[in-house]
Parts: C-alpha cells; structure tokens; sequence
C-alpha cells in the first residue's frame, strides 16, 4: 500500500457539516487529488478518556484478514452507498467495537492508497477479476459513550490497546498507519 496525502484539515464546524450531508459519491464528484479515488473508507480515532495524556485505540486485524494480517489500524471501513460520511463513522465504530460515538471532534488529515478488489463478489476469488482501485481514507477524532465497554468484532479483529506517543513503536502497523495515528494523537492534545 502507497499513500499519499489528499488534503489536510484545519478542521470547522462546517466541514463536519458537511460530512454529515456528503455521501462517498459526492466526495467522488467533490475530490480534486489526483487520481480520482475510486472509493471512501473513513477511520476513527477513538479517544481515550485521559484528556491531559492523549491515547487512541488501536485494534489488531484478525490473522486471517487478506491484506496486513496481525497489524494494528484505527476502526474503519467502507462509506456505503447513500449512506453519509459521519453514518459512516459512527456505523464502523459500533460495528468493529460496539461503542457508540458521541461526539465527532475533527477530521485530520487523509490520504489515498492503491488495492486490488475482486470486480464482484470478493468470496469467489475469481483471480482473473482482480481490479486496482484508489481509496480515499477520510480520518476523524471521536469521542464514544464508554471507552471501557470495547468488544471487538472477531471477524475483523482480535485485540485492542490504548497507543499513546510513548508506545506507538511497539505496534506492527503500516507508514500510513502509525502516520494516522500519530496525526490524532496531535490533534487530540489541542
């Protein structure tokens, strides 16, 4: 996975308005990096509750995960179709923790990345219908109801920690990734 950088964020009340409206087809149409992403995932970064001391919760990806087996990311997934890129967030973190976001913070700063996707139904893994597509990563600090109540979706993932500054180095995790986290980190100590 290369990234690169597609926008970075003095994060505003109105452009989390924004993404409260805006669907992944609309920041499609919307986007001016080049190339084109061709989808939207989001991540969040959950914070800890410690606010002088910031931390962001990490999850392992389940060791039978095609791509980046046993390394650590922030939640996140898919925008799905008609769905906004704030539903989107607070979808993705129940469904991977089962907690319930409460507040958006900000969004920080993104980028895109090139994978393969199957052309259809990624369960019959028709090799000769491999696709390379660029996704668009959009990235948010959240807040959630108990940080304490975390249960992880094992299909996805198999373990959770609290990173913080101090710890970053002990988690396998892609450039992008400890990137990402190291921005929320930043961004969650302002």
């Amino acid at each position: 996975m290369t990234g690169s950088t597609f926008v970075s964020v003095a994060c505003s009340d109105e452009l989390l308005k924004l993404r409260a409206t805006q669907t992944a087809s609309d920041f499609i149409a919307s986007c001016q990096a080049d190339p084109v992403p061709h989808r939207v995932v989001i991540g969040a970064a959950i914070a800890g509750s410690d606010l002088k001391h910031p931390s962001v919760l990490i999850v392992q990806r389940s060791a039978e995960e095609r791509s980046y087996p046993n390394e650590w990311e922030i939640p996140g997934g898919h925008v799905d179709s008609g769905e906004t890129i704030i539903e989107a967030v607070q979808r993705e973190v129940f469904e991977e923790t089962a907690l319930v976001v409460t507040e958006v913070v900000s969004e920080f700063e993104g980028f895109c990345y090139w994978s393969t996707k199957y052309e259809e139904d990624e369960s019959n893994h028709n090799l000769d219908k491999l696709l390379s597509v660029c996704t668009a990563q959009i990235n948010f600090c959240v807040r959630v109801n108990n940080v304490s109540d975390i249960k992880l979706n094992p299909i996805e993932h198999q373990k959770h920690a609290w990173c913080t500054s101090e710890n970053i180095d002990q988690f396998k995790m892609t450039t992008e990734m400890k990137k990402v986290v190291s921005d929320a980190l930043v961004a969650l100590a302002k």
